[in-house]
């Protein structure tokens, strides 16, 4: 594998390369030299590829393309070989590199024209240019996959997603001083929105750096059944923001393999309350603290099948927020040309923590619109917040649209959870995304 300070090296003289371009044996020994200091310059193969097939040495230009065409997401190797099968009579191949063009950059026209004249000359005078779709479908759920973008390259994802969790409330998940139980909740419910920006930016062929700020909507439900309320306090705000960065560690053809790294930033409000029908309650809306997730992510892409999966673990300070390891796994199938299914198994294994909690009883039931003087006395307490293990089965349907945008459908059902009723566990994540790839 070939260091940074290679990889740099390289840079320098395929820049010298360029400043010939002369199609001169000297211009294409920069370009191999570069090859050879980074072998996975995908530019430098490519532009190789240009000078061969600028010469009629197609042979060496179809493999040079080749090479180039390593990058899953590099539309240019594939416009250029093409080309090549298209000015030796070879229609049917022209026609499968304009097409897997198409599917990386939809918005290339140049690709459609050329796809429209090789489809003329094999005698399909009915084609109609179709939306492509995507050549590396990102899965819904299992989001990280073994690729990195191309160099200047940006992807765009929206995601809205709404589950609800719940638990039992027993005096065992306070830790330090317990508060009376007789006019309290019996159960921990809420209710989560939350709406999810992504912005990746292929800095390198190698290397995607990302930003995911996160806005959600919690409202708890309260339960007092001795006094007839129902309160349901509710918070709104943005939440921690995610900084991603992902090095492209290994690669050949349609199998690859990156390493992430995860930096959960606390921009979300730990302390966020609201008061309903004289209840107060605590809803965090962020961790109060820094998380930092190191993973690795594997890509496979075959004609009928592709293979996403990605295992990471999330470190946390163990007190606000708790230690998550993940392991996912996902299969997508292309059903029609615009329409691709999918099912992912998901696991997570969670640890317990602690979370600060505000918790008021009355000397006597309270009722609504109870007056402040009611209340006998507030607690500050810590309740614990179990975790456990947890197996989620996640089918889903990501539509290609018009103008390279991509439309997700997904859900993410439970199948397996802690066994421990007070374990703090979704019962299910229902997802819509949008996503669209900017070249």
């Amino acid at each position: 594998m070939a260091g940074a300070d290679d990889c740099e090296d390289a840079g320098k003289w395929y820049d010298r390369g360029l400043d010939l371009s002369d199609n001169s044996e000297k211009e294409a020994s920069y370009y191999k030299r570069a090859i050879e200091l980074c072998p996975d310059f995908f530019q430098a193969h490519n532009r190789l590829g240009e000078l061969y097939k600028n010469r009629g040495e197609y042979d060496l230009a179809i493999r040079a393309f080749n090479e180039a065409t390593r990058m899953l997401l590099y539309a240019e190797p594939h416009n250029n070989l093409g080309d090549i099968y298209r000015m030796l009579g070879k229609y049917d191949l022209a026609a499968e590199e304009f097409i897997t063009a198409i599917r990386i950059d939809p918005g290339s026209r140049g690709a459609q024209n050329q796809l429209k004249y090789v489809y003329k000359q094999l005698g399909k005078y009915d084609y109609v240019l179709e939306d492509q779709p995507d050549l590396i479908p990102i899965s819904i759920f299992t989001r990280i996959p073994g690729i990195t973008l191309p160099k200047g390259s940006i992807l765009v994802d929206f995601q809205y997603k709404y589950w609800e969790q719940e638990s039992d409330l027993t005096e065992d998940l306070f830790t330090g001083r317990v508060p009376p139980m007789l006019y309290s909740p019996s159960k921990r419910e809420t209710d989560v929105h939350a709406w999810i920006l992504g912005i990746r930016y292929g800095l390198t062929n190698d290397f995607t750096i990302g930003l995911i700020p996160k806005f959600f909507s919690k409202q708890a439900h309260i339960p007092i059944q001795q006094s007839e309320i129902d309160a349901e306090p509710q918070v709104t705000g943005f939440g921690d923001t995610v900084l991603l960065t992902k090095y492209h560690l290994w690669g050949r053809r349609k199998t690859h393999i990156a390493g992430f790294l995860l930096v959960s930033v606390p921009t979300g409000d730990e302390n966020a309350e609201d008061k309903d029908q004289g209840l107060a309650c605590r809803i965090p809306l962020g961790s109060g603290t820094y998380h930092f997730t190191p993973g690795i992510a594997f890509t496979k892409v075959e004609e009928s099948l592709a293979i996403n999966a990605d295992i990471s673990y999330m470190i946390t300070d163990g007190n606000r927020a708790a230690d998550e390891f993940h392991c996912d796994l996902a299969f997508l199938f292309p059903c029609f040309r615009n329409l691709i299914s999918s099912i992912e198994v998901n696991y997570r294994w969670r640890g317990s923590c602690r979370r600060c909690q505000t918790y008021r009883t009355w000397g006597q039931p309270p009722t609504v619109g109870s007056q402040p003087g009611m209340i006998q006395e507030t607690y500050e307490t810590t309740l614990m917040e179990k975790g456990g293990h947890t197996l989620f089965l996640s089918p889903g349907l990501q539509v290609s649209l018009p103008n390279g945008f991509k439309a997700e459908l997904g859900v993410k059902i439970p199948v397996i959870k802690p066994s421990d009723k007070i374990a703090w566990v979704e019962k299910a994540v229902f997802h819509v995304g949008l996503t669209k790839y900017f070249f």
